[in-house]
């Protein structure tokens, strides 16, 4: 069980989580606000911290950003507390760092499973780091180890820019050799509907969409025809949520938040995107545009298959080796195109 900090400045509410937090066996602190919060944290670690995003004084993302600026906290995984009026801003605190989310009201049953969700996965990120630290201390001990250190940080820097190379011409074209794509159909089964009815429909669930997408660090979310496509560039991922693990995470969310008997299915891929800038002449709008390419090309052929084969999501083997450790897996298929594709069921525990 974990060393529990919760920082609530709701009496009522933060009575509840911590009962509920006792009564599954973790040990809790609270405080009430922010400032007392960041304090608590500093006197004695904690292994997760729950945290209220709307607090008088300092706010949840400013808890988030003060400890992920302190080396003796910056690995601690924290779960952000939000009311649903608040999802224009939740994107602020995944960018500052937070590992995962609940909106409220939530049932202590899913504040129970978020903590140990954060924990294993930070669990398995500790164990490979371990395990790569030391690979390179053996190394080290076989070659002169300030030369080998000079070697691999010069090495690592070039592979890491090598990958996520990331260039805009003057136009505002973009071009990303390496990206994670999700690519959505929010309108499958929706029945037949007056006009006024359906555009309401459609509103609500493209809204829902997109917040999702941004909150979870997608910089381009873009209409491909009735579907939704949103590009994350590698080069913005955090060392709390790699970028692979947001899109995983971002594929789940849509999928919980869909109705149960609508066909909604989604598709995670990874590849080299293009977009181009679109400008209005008369007001000088400039927002983007997605080239068709393999790789969106691919996201939406898998997406075909697992609305045929009845999934809700469907990844690549690229995507799948990138976050094997973290999704459990289901049945397998082969796209039209030939590509082979996999059913992801969720979250590993």
């Amino acid at each position: 069980m974990a060393n529990v900090l919760l920082i609530e400045d709701d009496d009522a509410q933060r009575f509840v989580a911590s009962f509920a937090l006792k009564k599954a066996g973790h040990q809790v602190r609270e405080a009430s606000d922010g400032s007392q919060g960041v304090t608590a944290a500093r006197h004695e670690r904690p292994e997760v911290i729950v945290c209220d995003v709307m607090m008088p004084g300092m706010t949840g993302y400013e808890v988030v950003g003060i400890l992920r600026a302190d080396p003796e906290l910056a690995n601690v995984p924290v779960i952000l507390l939000t009311a649903m009026s608040d999802r224009k801003h939740m994107r602020q605190g995944m960018t500052a760092g937070a590992d995962d989310y609940l909106t409220k009201p939530y049932r202590p049953d899913e504040l129970c499973e978020a903590i140990d969700s954060v924990i294993a996965r930070r669990q398995v990120q500790e164990d490979a780091f371990r395990s790569s630290m030391s690979g390179l201390v053996e190394s080290a001990l076989e070659k002169q180890k300030e030369s080998l250190g000079r070697q691999y940080e010069s090495q690592l820097q070039r592979e890491i820019n090598a990958r996520w190379t990331r260039s805009a011409n003057a136009s505002g074209d973009v071009h990303l050799d390496q990206a994670c794509v999700l690519l959505a159909d929010l309108l499958g089964g929706i029945l037949p509907a007056p006009e006024a009815e359906l555009a309401g429909r459609v509103k609500k669930v493209q809204q829902v969409a997109r917040d999702t997408l941004y909150l979870f660090g997608a910089d381009y979310v873009l209409p491909y025809g009735t579907k939704l496509v949103a590009v994350f560039r590698g080069d913005e991922a955090t060392l709390t949520t790699p970028v692979e693990l947001r899109v995983l995470r971002a594929a789940l969310a849509l999928s919980k938040s869909a109705p149960r008997l609508r066909s909604y299915t989604v598709a995670i891929h990874t590849g080299p995107v293009a977009l181009v800038a679109v400008s209005d002449e008369l007001h000088g709008d400039l927002g983007h545009t997605l080239v068709p390419g393999e790789c969106v090309s691919a996201a939406s052929a898998m997406e075909e298959a697992a609305a045929v084969n009845g999934w809700r999501i469907a990844a690549s083997e690229a995507m799948l080796k990138a976050i094997e450790h973290q999704a459990t897996v289901g049945r397998r298929a082969t796209t039209e195109r030939g590509d082979p594709t996999v059913e992801i069921t969720g979250l590993a525990a």
